[in-house]
């Protein structure tokens, strides 16, 4: 019975094996191509228009295949686009992604591919807004050892938010006046009298609350420990008045039932022991239900203005 397993484990793995084929070509991490391919690349960010026609053959052609219906296009085109960003975006680069490196695919006698995967990363400097592009480029190359195709794939929605920030849309309205308004004046109308019970209520049970300026970046507190937290300050200090910078302003945007509220304060404090006071401006932002609860705080205020 033995014999007859090992016998039947052979077969099986013969048959195995048998299905493999010789290597159709091999793979390198060093390579003149990749050499092509980083000189290409450094002149298309320098947007060096000779440098890029002398690394292509004359029949190139590149597709942008993220696009809706990829199409040929010419050394013009790659060109004018090279040109515009060496041009219009701070900081332009393009280099390998993270711990990624080029591989050069040698297929005998079929020539060369190589794959790069690089980020494009600059800033605009007619928006403002920051490229930051992951891509993966295959460089196709003939016997003369030039690039004669170029395909591209990356983010099509990204490159589409940096042509709208050239635009205007409307992401829903501002109000000065609104009922829900009232959330942010009573939350430092609260602090000012020290009614923390009051200021309780106006809080979502599971509210997140986060004093931006003076914990870590996404850390939040509970509504319970944001109460007990002010307890402890009014241990040593005292508010004495606080004031509404300009006015409030309600944000309500598209397709969503909350309400987010910013509002600027003055706020001044006593230190209880020494009888000091200071002045300091508060910043809050505040997003309510359509409940009227609090689900989200952030204020910002400066520790080091609390008088000692």
């Amino acid at each position: 019975m033995k014999k007859l397993l090992l016998i039947i484990a052979l077969v099986i793995t013969t048959s195995t094996f048998a299905q493999k084929k010789n290597s159709n070509g091999k793979i390198y991490d060093k390579h003149p191509a990749i050499n092509t391919v980083e000189s290409f690349t450094k002149a298309f960010v320098e947007g060096s228009q000779e440098e890029l026609k002398a690394l292509v053959s004359d029949d190139f052609k590149w597709w942008q295949m993220n696009a809706m219906m990829p199409k040929p296009l010419t050394i013009e085109n790659l060109i004018a686009r090279s040109e515009y960003l060496a041009k219009n975006v701070l900081g332009f680069s393009v280099t390998n992604r993270g711990t990624s490196y080029s591989d050069a695919l040698e297929f005998g006698k079929d020539g060369v591919n190589v794959y790069a995967y690089q980020v494009l990363k600059g800033f605009d400097k007619n928006t403002g807004y920051k490229l930051e592009i992951p891509r993966n480029s295959i460089f196709f190359f003939d016997k003369e050892g030039k690039i004669s195709g170029l395909s591209v794939s990356d983010s099509q929605l990204k490159w589409k938010k940096a042509y709208d920030a050239w635009g205007t849309s409307k992401n829903g309205e501002i109000y000065k006046d609104h009922p829900m308004i009232s959330k942010a004046r009573l939350l430092y109308a609260y602090l000012e009298i020290g009614d923390l019970d009051s200021m309780k209520d106006l809080y979502a049970e599971d509210a997140k609350i986060s004093d931006a300026m003076n914990s870590d970046i996404n850390s939040f507190i509970s509504v319970e420990e944001e109460i007990n937290n002010l307890k402890e300050f009014y241990k040593t200090y005292e508010i004495l008045r606080v004031r509404e910078r300009g006015y409030p302003d309600l944000l309500k945007y598209e397709g969503d039932d909350t309400s987010t509220i910013i509002s600027w304060w003055n706020v001044t404090v006593k230190n209880k022991k020494s009888g000091k006071t200071k002045e300091a401006v508060h910043h809050s932002q505040i997003v309510v239900n359509s409940d009227g609860k609090i689900v989200n705080e952030q204020y910002y205020f400066n520790a080091s203005a609390l008088p000692n």
